[in-house]
């Protein structure tokens, strides 16, 4: 099949940046698991692009976005604590089949990720499955990307350049221990140092 002119055009901008795009054997497991559920609710932290909504939209009965990313560089910019961001995760205990974290943990301190990590797993419904991404040395920089999902689970990294982030770099076991309330369900290594992991909700 002919790939698009969207498609083409998203690969000539991350073959500019040295960013490739690739298949994400997690994303594909968490559709799946998205899949089986009657009335699936899926909520995305971020940073909002307009080909991820229209993929979940189509794909889940539910399709919640909550933009973390952007609301964290305001704060930041403002000087204001950072701990505000929390107020907009106020979703009902047990709310959601699926979250995509994408590599939002590593754009936080210990104190707040460990928040995140406990609002996760409070508002994902048992069996619930959450996506968690470590760019790795190699990748990782200081310049916010969003995760573009497009056809067959092909993932493309598009800079953004108005978000100004700290990164703190985290490795494997970082996130294994950060995320210690869920269960390790996959892990893929993309390229060197750049990691999917899926986790579960007990």
């Amino acid at each position: 099949m002919a790939a698009s002119a969207r498609d083409l055009n998203q690969r000539d901008l991350n073959q500019h940046f040295g960013l490739e795009g690739y298949s994400s054997n997690v994303l594909k497991l968490f559709m799946e698991h998205l899949d089986q559920q009657p009335q699936s609710r899926l909520l995305d932290v971020g940073p909002v692009c307009q080909e991820n909504i229209r993929f979940f939209a189509s794909r889940v009965w539910k399709h919640y976005v909550c933009d973390l990313f952007i609301r964290l560089d305001r704060y930041l910019r403002k000087g204001d604590p950072v701990y505000q961001i929390w107020k907009d995760l106020d979703y009902q205990p047990e709310s959601f089949d699926g979250i995509l974290v994408w590599e939002l943990a590593d754009r936080l301190d210990e104190q707040d990720v460990n928040r995140l990590v406990t609002l996760c797993h409070s508002i994902l419904k048992p069996g619930g499955m959450a996506v968690v991404m470590v760019m790795g040395d190699q990748i990782a920089s200081s310049e916010t990307r969003s995760f573009v999902v497009g056809q067959n689970y092909r993932i493309y990294l598009r800079p953004q350049l108005h978000l100004d982030l700290p990164l703190r770099g985290r490795q494997n076991r970082d996130v294994l221990s950060m995320m210690t309330p869920f269960i390790p369900a996959k892990s893929f290594i993309c390229r060197p140092g750049f990691m999917e992991f899926l986790f579960r909700r007990g």
